[in-house]
């Protein structure tokens, strides 16, 4: 388990948007993976533990804790037991700024709402 000293260490740390959502969907679509932890599987392909895959780990972690924020929560849709994310939140969440909060890591929730607007695609023709 990790300590706050250990999650200061990688809150600087960004994770490809690219590398964010492959974790994501391991999470979500490979049970196997799921099963020993989608970072472990994160590290593997980078070679052993890496602070890549601890920061996708702990950049998900910090994702969870911020749908509770209602600014957040507009950019999310739920059905019954599910959360729809859009691709560019969860691709903001691997370069949004984190801070420390009461020892947990949060989203600077400015910070990963300006990130995912900037991953998001324009509406209309303005």
């Amino acid at each position: 388990m990790s300590t706050p000293n250990d999650n200061r260490a990688d809150l600087a740390v960004r994770v490809d948007p690219i590398e964010m959502l492959q974790y994501v969907q391991a999470l979500m679509v490979a049970p196997a993976m799921a099963a020993e932890g989608p970072a472990n599987g994160l590290a593997r392909r980078a070679g052993g533990e890496s602070p890549i895959a601890r920061a996708a780990q702990l950049r998900w972690t910090a994702l969870n804790r911020a749908f509770g924020d209602e600014r957040v929560d507009r950019w999310t849709s739920r059905r019954k037991d599910q959360i729809h994310l859009p691709v560019a939140l969860i691709a903001a969440a691997g370069v949004a700024r984190l801070t420390m909060t009461d020892d947990e890591v949060v989203f600077d929730i400015e910070a990963l709402l300006d990130a995912t607007l900037q991953f998001s695609e324009p509406a209309g023709n303005a």
